[in-house]
Parts: structure tokens; sequence; C-alpha cells
């Protein structure tokens, strides 16, 4: 569904996948998610492909159960949701932080993000978190969670380049990453929606297929 806007949502400057095989530009919209978008981010899901899901959730989800779809849509718990849409309004990118008191009393957050498969590559991920953290250093977050499975070159890479003294911990499933961030990372706030350049890729299918994100908090309230 078209949403009308009452002014012009500012531009988010992202690095994305210039290549000859890619032709002209097109705009995303990134903004904030809520239960409204259920039936979307449903579909969103359905959409990504095995592995893309297990990299994400750990696990097949598709169809995502009722909980997870909750979760997903901020029914349940208070976490920052992202959602990513395309020029047609569908979704192609999901991300969210669940805020919560680690025992020394510090805020820290769990963070889940995925891009659809035929967007990943593009930087739209490394965006789509730059700005979740930038938003949790707003809130006073001084610790981020990310759960990523050992296999997933990917989103190791994009957490090594951006925090590579952050210690981890390697469980029996996957590896738990603790970067620290502080006031410093709060950067510049963009308002919400924000428009976002997105290369068309003319040869894509419209149904995802590759990987990419880290998986849904299991033990915080998001």
């Amino acid at each position: 569904m078209n949403r009308t806007l009452t002014s012009s949502p500012p531009k988010l400057a992202a690095p994305l996948l210039i290549g000859p095989e890619l032709a002209g530009w097109g705009t995303g919209l990134i903004r904030s998610g809520g239960p409204g978008d259920a039936d979307a981010i449903r579909a969103f899901v359905c959409g990504l492909s095995p592995q893309s899901q297990y990299f994400r959730f750990f696990a097949s989800v598709a169809p995502p159960s009722t909980s997870l779809l909750r979760t997903l849509s901020g029914v349940t718990g208070s976490a920052d949701i992202l959602i990513l849409t395309d020029s047609r309004d569908a979704v192609i990118g999901h991300a969210m932080a669940a805020d919560s008191l680690a025992a020394d009393g510090q805020l820290e957050t769990n963070i889940g993000l995925v891009i659809g498969d035929d967007w990943q590559g593009r930087g739209l991920g490394t965006a789509l978190l730059d700005m979740l953290v930038s938003r949790a250093a707003r809130r006073g977050v001084r610790v981020l969670v990310l759960d990523v499975l050992p296999a997933n070159d990917r989103m190791r890479g994009i957490i090594a380049r951006r925090w590579p003294d952050a210690p981890a911990e390697r469980t029996r499933d996957a590896l738990v990453i603790r970067p620290s961030i502080g006031p410093a990372d709060a950067g510049y706030p963009v308002p919400l929606p924000a428009v976002m350049g997105l290369r068309n890729d003319r040869t894509a299918r419209h149904v995802p297929a590759q990987t990419g994100g880290t998986r849904a908090p299991r033990r915080s309230a998001a």
C-alpha cells in the first residue's frame, strides 16, 4: 500500500553495488515497523531462501509462527524495528534491536537483521545496522549483542570491519559478539521515514535467493 508523506523524507547515503549489469537508480524507504506490517513481513520471510532463513533465525521458519511474527512486527516487546521497502512498497529488509539490562546494569541490545536475497551485497545491511547502532546509542545502549552462525561469512565480515576487537564467545551453535558503543556512535539523527537510493537490477528475480543477517534474539523480549 502506498503511503502519502506530508513532506519529503530525508535521503540516506549508503554504499551500494555498482556494476555494468545494473541499470538506473530506484528508491527505497527506511521506516519504523509495527503491527500493521505483519502481512508484509510474513511475505518477506516466506520469500527468503532456506539459507537466508537459517542465517537469520537459525532454522527454517517459513511460514513464520504466530509468535515469531508478533515479535518481528513489534506486537510483543518494545524492540526498535526498521523496515526497508522498495519502490513497490514490498519489504526487502528487516532489522531490529531489543534492549535489556545486562548483569552489570548496563543497557545492551540484541541485534537481528536480514536483507532479501536479491538485494544482498549492495550495502543495505550495513546501512540498516548503522542506523540501528546510532539509534541504540541515543537510547543509552552501551553493548551490542550479535548472535551469528560461524558459516555466515558476510555478516561476520561486516561486524569484523566495524568492530575488529569486539569480544566474541563461541556457544554450541553460534558466535556471540559483543561490541561496545558509546555516545560518539549516536551520529546525526536521521528522521524516519528516510529515502535510500537503490540500484535496479533488471535481471534479478523477484523471488529472493542467497544470504545475510543475524538471527532473531532468543533470550530478549523482542
